[in-house]
C-alpha cells in the first residue's frame, strides 16, 4: 500500500537554511487529483502550524462540503484523499508505514525506483516529499529509506513538487 506525504517542515531554503514552508492551494488540488488518479487513498499534508492547517481545511471544506463540491463533484472526490497532520509522527501512528523519502540530491545508499516499486507491492509505504528546496538532512537521516533522485539525464532536476510527485507515482504505480 502506498500513501504520499507532503512535508513543510523541516525543509531547506535556497541558501541551505532550515525553514518551514507554506501550504499552497495548487499543491492541494494537483496532488489530490494525481493520488485519486492512481488509486492512492491517503495524501498527508504535514505542517507544524495550526494556522496553516486551518488554511488547508478551509480550502478542503469548500470542495468537500461547500459550493465547490456541488460545482465539481470530481474535485470533491479528489479532496477526500487529503489528511492533515502536524508531524510525521501522526502518520506513523495512523498507518505505521515505512517512511521513504525523496531528494533531488544524490545520497549514499539510495534505493532505486525499481526496488521501491517492489516494496510498494508488499509493504505499507509512505513516500515523503519536501517543499522549498527539499527535506532537511536531519529528516532524511531518520527515514527508513531514501529513493534515488528523478533524473532524466539532463543534469537539471529542480522539479516542482507537483511534477515530482506525479512522476514518482507513475514510476511506482503506472502501467
Amino acid at each position: 500500500m502506498l500513501s504520499i506525504a507532503l512535508l513543510h517542515y523541516p525543509c531547506m531554503d535556497k541558501n541551505g537554511e532550515e525553514v518551514t514552508t507554506a501550504i499552497t492551494n495548487l499543491d492541494l488540488h494537483d496532488l489530490a487529483r494525481v493520488c485519486l488518479t492512481y488509486g492512492i487513498d491517503k495524501l498527508y499534508i504535514v505542517h507544524p502550524y495550526q494556522v496553516q492547517r486551518d488554511f488547508a481545511e478551509k480550502i478542503m471544506a469548500h470542495w468537500r462540503t461547500g459550493y465547490g463540491g456541488r460545482y465539481n463533484p470530481l474535485r470533491k472526490k479528489a479532496f477526500e484523499v487529503i489528511r492533515l497532520a502536524e508531524s510525521i509522527d501522526e502518520i506513523k501512528a495512523d498507518d505505521n508505514p515505512l517512511i521513504v523519502v525523496t531528494s533531488a540530491r544524490g545520497l549514499n545508499n539510495a534505493i532505486s525506483w525499481a526496488d521501491l516499486k517492489n516494496w510498494v507491492n508488499k509493504d505499507n509505504i509512505c513516500l515523503v516529499f519536501g517543499t522549498g528546496w527539499g527535506l532537511a538532512d536531519r529528516f532524511l537521516e531518520k527515514a527508513d529509506a531514501v529513493v534515488e533522485p528523478i533524473d532524466a539525464g539532463t543534469g537539471y532536476n529542480h522539479l516542482s513538487v507537483r511534477s515530482a510527485v506525479s512522476i514518482a507515482i507513475d514510476r511506482l504505480l503506472g502501467r
